[in-house]
C-alpha cells in the first residue's frame, strides 16, 4: 500500500435491494478518491452487483455457514484482520450483527462510522406526521462516507455493469429464443411483502392489453420455485414471452436486463437493479412509498406508478412492506387496475 492510501472496510451483509444501492456509492468513493481501496463484507450471491469496480475487494459472508452466530462473528473478525490491515470501519447496515463485529474493532482501536437509519422520522412518516420526501437510502449511504471524505452527488447512473461473460451467456439464450419484436419488456411481478405485489391476475391483464397493441416481447423475473410455478402460469396463457426464473444465475439476469426498452417491477430489488443499469424503470407501489427513501434512483417520478396518499391517507403504511393491510382489501392495489397502469404507460410515450 502506497503512503497516503487508507483502506476501508464496509459492511452492508442484505438485502438484495439495500445492497445493490450500495453500488453507485461506493463507485463513485473510489473514482473520485485514487488513495483509496474498499473492502466491502456482503453476502456472495451479490458479488456480480460490483464487477468491474476497480481497488473494491468483496469479502464474501455466509451467516449461516462458517460465520453463523455470536462465535461465528468472532471468527469473521479475526479473518478480516488477518487479510488487511484498515484505516477506517464504515457500517452501512447497522443491525445487531454489524453492531457487534464493529465493536471487535472498534476495541481493537479501529474508528469508525456508522449509518443513521432515521427510524423515527420514518415511523412519523408512517403516522402522517411527516409528509416531506426523506432523503433517498444512497443519500444515507454517502452521508457516512463523508465522515472521511467529500463524495459528489449526483452519484452516476447506470452504476452497475454486466460482464462480458454474462452478456455473452444472455445473447446466446435471447438467440434460442427467436426473438423478432420491436421492444422487449422486463416484468418483476414479485415482492417479498403482499403489500409489496399487486395481484398476478393484474400482471397477466396487463401482458394482454400491450399485447394487443404492441410489437413486443416479454421477459418475466422472479427467483425460487414457488415464484417460477406462478410465473409459468402466465407465459403459458400468453404469447411472445420468456419465464426466465431460473434458468440464468445473478450475472446473466443483470445483462438480459441491460437489454430491456424498460421494466416494470414492484418496490422490489430488481427495481434497484434496473434503475442502476440505467434502465428506464416503472415501478408499482401498494402499501410502501418512494418518499420513505427506497424509490429507483435516478428515475422520473412519473415513472412510480401509485394511488396518491391523498386519495388513500393510509399510505405509506409500511416501510419495508411487513405486516398487512389494515382496512383489508389492499385498495393501494386495487385502485391500480391493468387499464390505469396501460395507458400511464400509453401516456408516458413508452412503446415505439
Amino acid at each position: 500500500m502506497k503512503p497516503d492510501e487508507k483502506h476501508l472496510l464496509v459492511f452492508r451483509f442484505s438485502a438484495m435491494g439495500d445492497v445493490a444501492l450500495t453500488v453507485p456509492v461506493i463507485r463513485n468513493v473510489l473514482q473520485e478518491n485514487k488513495n483509496l481501496k474498499i473492502t466491502l463484507v456482503t453476502n456472495p450471491l451479490f458479488i456480480p452487483f460490483f464487477y468491474g469496480i476497480d481497488r473494491l475487494t468483496i469479502f464474501p459472508a455466509d451467516f449461516k455457514g462458517q460465520y453463523r452466530g455470536f462465535n461465528g462473528l468472532y471468527k469473521l473478525y479475526k479473518d478480516l484482520k488477518s487479510v488487511n490491515k484498515f484505516d477506517y470501519l464504515i457500517d452501512l447496515h447497522n443491525v445487531l450483527r454489524s453492531r457487534i463485529l464493529s465493536f471487535f474493532f472498534l476495541f481493537s482501536g479501529l474508528k469508525g462510522f456508522r449509518i443513521n437509519k432515521n427510524r423515527k422520522a420514518k415511523r412519523k412518516v408512517i403516522t402522517g406526521k411527516i409528509k416531506k420526501p426523506l432523503i433517498h437510502t444512497t443519500e444515507r449511504y454517502k452521508a457516512v462516507f463523508d465522515n472521511i471524505i467529500n463524495v459528489s452527488t449526483p452519484l452516476s447512473v447506470p452504476s452497475i455493469f454486466p460482464s462480458e461473460k454474462a452478456i455473452a451467456a444472455a445473447e446466446i439464450f435471447i438467440q434460442k429464443e427467436n426473438i423478432q419484436a420491436k421492444q422487449w419488456i422486463g416484468i418483476a411481478p414479485m415482492a417479498k411483502h403482499e403489500l409489496k405485489r399487486w395481484p398476478l391476475e393484474n400482471i397477466h391483464s396487463l401482458i394482454k392489453l400491450i399485447n394487443k397493441d404492441s410489437d413486443v416481447y416479454f421477459f418475466l423475473f422472479g427467483g425460487g420455485d414457488k415464484e417460477k410455478k406462478e410465473m409459468d402460469r402466465i407465459s403459458t396463457q400468453n404469447t411472445n414471452i420468456s419465464n426466465i426464473t431460473g434458468k440464468l444465475n445473478l450475472s446473466e439476469e443483470i445483462a438480459l436486463i441491460s437489454k430491456m426498452s424498460f421494466m416494470i417491477t414492484m418496490d422490489s430489488a430488481n427495481m434497484h437493479i434496473s434503475s442502476l443499469l440505467g434502465v428506464p424503470t416503472i415501478s408499482i407501489w401498494g402499501g410502501t412509498h418512494p418518499m420513505t427513501g427506497f424509490g429507483a434512483l435516478n428515475q422520473p417520478d412519473e415513472y412510480a406508478i401509485q394511488v396518491s396518499e391523498q386519495e388513500l391517507t393510509c399510505r405509506p403504511c409500511t416501510i419495508y412492506g411487513k405486516g398487512s393491510c389494515k382496512r383489508g382489501d389492499l385498495a393501494c392495489f386495487t385502485r391500480l387496475s391493468p387499464k390505469i397502469v396501460y395507458h400511464k404507460l400509453i401516456y408516458l410515450n413508452l412503446f415505439k
